[in-house]
């Protein structure tokens, strides 16, 4: 199209009448980069210092708006992108709006979205009780993650609120011929508030696109009380999956980079049942008006963990992350942090923490970075 015509096209959206004039479009973003240094970044057991993305967020450059539709109705949309600053890469290769990509309605019934969307899941955790929010380094997000797959495309999700009562619930369309369940997604979370006390559980099955009888189901109940200056959190997670998801996640999400197969990702095997019980507690504490200091902790017990050839079933495990973070405000919009987190596994949980060549079973690594939020 000439430059021309789309100048016209610009000017008619813009003075075509009272719906355009009711409408607005916000550009966001954050741009979170650190120097992170790792105690065991090779199968040698050699240590790495490293420029990475954000410790807590992820850098992320997004689109967002709605209209007025008049009647209490609103059209709404989001497209965002999220990136590595320290490269300027996508974080995901060929997906231009990898973290959020809808269009829906709102009104008095709530709001439905369809298109790529966070799970429910995931929403209930990073938004309301997770102790980092769920973090963005591997070392500190791994159980988080593993559980709510965090996003998903193909998806129409209905949210809606009741008084003291947050619901959502959400479909993931597997889109396979023949078949309604091969590669579908259902999700739903439960928020209960009351003054200072919120509680709050999920569920979320996935079920593989090559074979139905292969699924990934989760559960989660979590809670959280603000004190004022301190706000504690906990929860349970529950992960029950035949599929390998569990493992595929907690492996290629790895700060290491692990190195067992050709393509450098230890692969999960699928028809394996595995099982994962685990829990997170924390808390956040306002030290100042710009001082934030966040402690937690993770534990996971996984049963029966299995992956391709040459390692194949390596039984049950054990792993723990000690997680600090201090959180310093220079404005509204920049924030100066660090963190540090210890990672500790056991027989089985070795193999997703690091390359068990290196014959060490711990991680530890530190991030120093700056956040700038637009």
């Amino acid at each position: 199209m000439k430059k021309s015509s789309l100048l016209l096209l610009a000017a008619g959206l813009t003075s075509g009448g009272a719906a355009f004039a009711q409408s607005n479009v916000t550009i966001y973003g954050i741009v979170d980069t650190s120097i992170h240094y790792l105690s065991n970044a090779n199968a040698q057991g050699n240590s790495n210092v490293r420029m990475d993305n954000g410790a807590i967020a992820n850098s992320r450059i997004g689109f967002k708006g709605t209209e007025d539709l008049g009647g209490g109705l609103k059209a709404m949309f989001q497209l965002e992108n999220g990136f590595n600053s320290d490269t300027g890469a996508m974080s995901n290769s060929g997906v231009l709006f990898n973290r959020q990509s809808w269009v829906g309605l709102q009104g008095g019934f709530g709001k439905v979205r369809v298109g790529r969307q966070n799970t429910p899941m995931f929403d209930l955790l990073a938004d309301h009780f997770d102790p980092l929010t769920v973090g963005n380094y591997a070392s500190n997000s791994w159980l988080p993650v593993a559980a709510t797959l965090a996003r998903r495309s193909n998806m129409l999700r209905y949210d809606g609120d009741f008084g003291p009562v947050s619901a959502s619930v959400s479909w993931g369309f597997g889109e396979t011929a023949g078949s309604v369940r091969t590669g579908s997604q259902f999700g739903s979370s439960l928020r209960y508030t009351a003054g200072a006390f919120a509680v709050g559980g999920g569920y979320q099955q996935t079920v593989s696109g090559t074979d139905s009888s292969l699924k990934h189901t989760s559960w989660t109940l979590s809670a959280s009380y603000d004190f004022g200056p301190a706000k504690v959190f906990g929860g349970w997670i529950n992960i029950k999956d035949n599929s390998g998801i569990t493992g595929s996640v907690m492996a290629a999400d790895s700060d290491i980079g692990t190195q067992w197969t050709s393509a450098g990702t230890l692969a999960a095997a699928a028809n394996n049942q595995r099982k994962d019980n685990g829990f997170f507690l924390g808390s956040s504490y306002k030290a100042t008006n710009a001082l934030t200091l966040t402690g937690a902790f993770y534990y996971d017990r996984s049963k029966n963990v299995a992956y391709v050839a040459p390692v194949g079933n390596v039984g049950d495990g054990k792993r723990y992350a000690l997680v600090g973070w201090a959180d310093y405000a220079l404005s509204k919009r920049t924030q100066l942090y660090t963190t540090i987190d210890y990672n500790k596994a056991k027989d089985a949980a070795v193999y997703e923490l690091t390359n068990s060549a290196s014959g060490k079973n711990s991680l530890t690594t530190v991030g120093v970075g700056i956040r700038h939020i637009f």
